[in-house]
């Protein structure tokens, strides 16, 4: 089986509103072996992160992202993975602080479909025990497998490998990108 886990980079906060892009990155499993790495630009708290997560998931069965937002309040639209066929799992380790989202989303993207996308997920999230502890998903599998696939992933923290390699990955290739002025 492929799995693939997805995150963003880093920016810095001048690029909020749209004013700089960020690494989203796949880091693609073939059981407990990493065995590809794709990316791409979004651009921040712009709404291309699903379009651009279609294009570098290279047959990915499964798919696990850092959360409903990246590259600060872009985001992963549940409803566009599932028609396009796509199994995700949308993975919090601790459960986020709702009004204070609502708070920041409601205020920089008043009357924006994003608003309600993300605080859909986040109000819907189901608490999952796992051996590193519970964690909190949004999933179009069944919660027996998503738990399956969480725990065999979770080798050394609650976070599963393929996350934490596409973490470590993007954080990196960002900082690097962004020396060289090519996110901007």
């Amino acid at each position: 089986m492929q799995v693939c886990g997805v995150d963003d980079g880093y920016f810095p906060l001048k690029f909020k509103g749209g004013k700089g892009k960020t690494v989203l990155l796949s880091s693609k499993y073939n059981d407990k072996l990493l065995i590809g790495i794709d990316f791409d630009l979004i651009l921040v708290d712009g709404d291309d992160a699903t379009s651009k997560l279609r294009k570098i998931l290279d047959d990915c069965e499964v798919v696990f992202t850092d959360g409903i937002t990246v590259g600060g309040f872009n985001y992963v639209d549940p409803e566009e993975l599932r028609n396009y066929g796509i199994n995700y799992i949308i993975f919090y380790s601790k459960i986020p602080d709702i009004k204070d989202v609502e708070h920041a989303l409601l205020k920089h993207f008043s009357g924006d479909r994003r608003t309600s996308i993300i605080l859909n997920v986040l109000e819907n999230l189901v608490l999952l025990p796992t051996k590193k502890g519970n964690v909190y998903v949004d999933t179009n599998l069944s919660l027996q497998y998503a738990s399956k696939l969480i725990n065999y992933y979770q080798i050394y923290v609650k976070e599963p490998e393929p996350l934490r390699t596409a973490h470590t990955i993007a954080s990196s290739l960002s900082r690097f990108l962004l020396t060289k002025n090519l996110l901007t």
